[in-house]
């Protein structure tokens, strides 16, 4: 029987040079709905801002394709959806860990959002995202909610398919920049935003404590056990301080964290 790891890892590289040649992902969709049981399927939805409005696609496998209506209506509740804050290009977010399950499935978001598929046990990662464009994968199942081998298999395929989508939306925009006449000069706006992003982020309580235990040199295992939380939980929130302080790995986040604190 093949390694499910390994089947994971070769469905990944697969995935992440096809979003890199800025080819269409939908032929590899099957795959990975077998690779992480997905019993109800998946989708990957695409929400892009034009002018004042937002244009919605979702692309499916092992589940029926999604109407441009039933894409707007999910699309006004999405903003609603409890796991819209955890999202993350770092890691797979499971609705049974953020709501009782059960409460959730008599909402207005669920019916909107999983309740055409029966996907009563969601998990979802982001993508890709900017001011302008959100791109995440959800997959559901019916019977039983994703175990963890299941979650591990769309975290291996979300670390280089993020990466290749960002490659490929950094590729295009230099290109667009340089046009047909030569190099065009670059708005500093275009800059400014994400900076001021990462100047402004203040960790959250928790995320505070990990990071403080985490820079004093603790290990996972042992923040965990000190906060009474799960070694998954701790890289969750790491990762988050990772990605929005704009500082890569445990050293950078620690110095960031000590001059914050210095500066009160």
């Amino acid at each position: 029987m093949p390694d499910p790891r390994r089947h994971a890892a070769a469905l990944a590289r697969d995935l992440a040079v096809t979003a890199a040649r800025g080819e269409a992902l939908s032929p590899l969709l099957p795959a990975v709905v077998d690779a992480v049981r997905a019993d109800a399927g998946i989708g990957i939805t695409r929400i892009r801002q034009v002018g004042g409005s937002a244009e919605v696609s979702v692309e499916t496998a092992g589940s029926p394709p999604v109407s441009d209506e039933l894409g707007r209506l999910a699309a006004e509740v999405a903003d609603q959806h409890p796991a819209i804050l955890s999202l993350s290009t770092s890691h797979a977010t499971l609705m049974s860990d953020l709501v009782v399950l059960p409460d959730f499935w008599h909402t207005e978001v669920y019916e909107r959002m999983h309740g055409h598929v029966d996907g009563r046990y969601p998990m979802a990662i982001m993508l890709h995202a900017s001011p302008t464009d959100v791109l995440f994968l959800g997959a559901h199942r019916s019977h039983s909610d994703f175990r963890p081998e299941d979650v591990e298999a769309l975290e291996t395929i979300q670390r280089p398919l993020a990466a290749a989508l960002a490659f490929r939306s950094a590729l295009d925009a230099t290109t667009a920049l340089l046009g047909a006449d030569g190099p065009a000069p670059v708005d500093p706006g275009m800059l400014a935003a994400p900076a001021a992003l990462c100047a402004d982020y203040r960790p959250t309580r928790r995320e505070a404590e990990v990071l403080t235990l985490a820079s004093a040199g603790w290990t996972n295992v042992r923040i965990a056990r000190r906060l009474g939380i799960t070694e998954r939980t701790v890289r969750k929130h790491l990762s988050s301080v990772y990605e929005q302080s704009g500082r890569s790995g445990r050293a950078a986040a620690a110095a960031w964290w000590a001059g914050l604190q210095e500066n009160g």
